[in-house]
């Protein structure tokens, strides 16, 4: 009877662990940037290393902000540079909805969707520099999360 219930363990803990196995989160890699609280104006720099050719990312704008931050919008000026020397810019206004998680939170993250399916097609360093069009109050840093698409 004992050996019945410890396969039955055995058999659960197996299936518990190919379940987990088959829901594996999308990885992701976070790059950024320290900026200057008391009004982010000056551009931000991030770095990605690309190994993966093949894989599709989605691109969000992370922004670590505090209590003074206030804004509902944001304008940046993105502009990316590939590994083979090219270079895009272009401006974009992102919604910003802020929730913060208890009323003693002094700092916390935000995520701004910014691009779906991304591909990069080289391997190497993709620098991305994000410059706010107008200064912002309470960003202490910025960047981008490359999440990978599964």
């Amino acid at each position: 009877m004992r050996a019945l219930r410890e396969i039955r363990i055995l058999l659960t803990m197996v299936l518990i662990s190919l379940s987990l196995t088959q829901c594996r989160m999308a990885e992701s890699q976070v790059a950024m940037g320290d900026v200057d609280i008391d009004g982010w104006s000056e551009p931000a720099t991030v770095a990605y290393n690309n190994a993966n050719t093949d894989a599709l990312r989605n691109l969000n704008i992370t922004l670590h902000i505090n209590r003074r931050f206030n804004a509902e919008t944001i304008a940046l000026e993105i502009t990316t540079f590939t590994p083979d020397s090219l270079r895009y810019s272009e401006s974009v206004t992102l919604p910003i909805k802020e929730t913060w998680p208890n009323a003693k939170a002094t700092t916390m993250d935000v995520t701004l969707p910014y691009r779906e399916d991304v591909h990069f097609g080289h391997e190497g360093e993709y620098i991305m520099i994000l410059r706010p069009l107008k200064s912002v109050v309470g960003v202490e840093a910025a960047g981008i999360n490359f999440e990978l698409k599964r």
